[in-house]
């Protein structure tokens, strides 16, 4: 550091310790916002419950409500194949995710048994509606397949035959 006995001289090498500071400033500023960016980009793409940043998180319930028959269940999306699952009376199937910001998700589902098969939309914009989460929140949709075609519930029935379950489709 050095001092002229001028103060103009002075003044000018405390103007650009004061420039060299804001732009150290905005430097550092800069950082944090991408770092924030960064962290709030992970809120969209990792699917779990507590990471549903502006979001919503959905958890799908799949039931077979007919004695003595095993259902294959095959879910898939545009970006996600959920693979095969086999249902029974006793063994459902079950996934979350986030929903899009955009709330355009779609999950669709085929059905079969030996007899019988069935393609509906697992989830999508309609079925968001009837079922209704809030922004940040969780909600659960129930589906209970039974001899005479699908069913949807916003809530857990252990009765397959209660009249609340709201019929959706024939199987095909």
């Amino acid at each position: 550091m050095y001092t002229h006995t001028r103060g103009t001289h002075t003044i000018t090498h405390c103007l650009e310790l004061q420039k060299n500071d804001y732009f150290l400033y905005n430097e550092i500023v800069f950082a944090f916002h991408c770092i924030g960016l960064t962290y709030f980009s992970c809120f969209l793409v990792t699917p779990s419950h507590s990471q549903c940043f502006l979001s919503k998180h959905w958890s799908v319930y799949m039931y077979n409500g007919i004695p003595n028959s095993q259902i294959d269940v095959h879910v898939r999306s545009g970006d996600n194949d959920l693979g095969h699952h086999n249902i029974t009376i006793d063994l459902g199937y079950k996934f979350s995710f986030c929903e899009s910001i955009f709330e355009n998700s779609l999950f669709v589902g085929d059905f079969s048994d030996n007899s019988r098969s069935a393609h509906f939309h697992v989830f999508d914009e309609m079925i968001g509606e009837i079922i209704h989460c809030l922004i940040g929140g969780h909600a659960d949709v129930y589906w209970l397949l039974k001899e005479d075609g699908y069913y949807l519930s916003r809530e857990f029935k252990s009765d397959i035959n209660d009249p609340t379950w709201m019929f959706i489709g024939n199987w095909e």
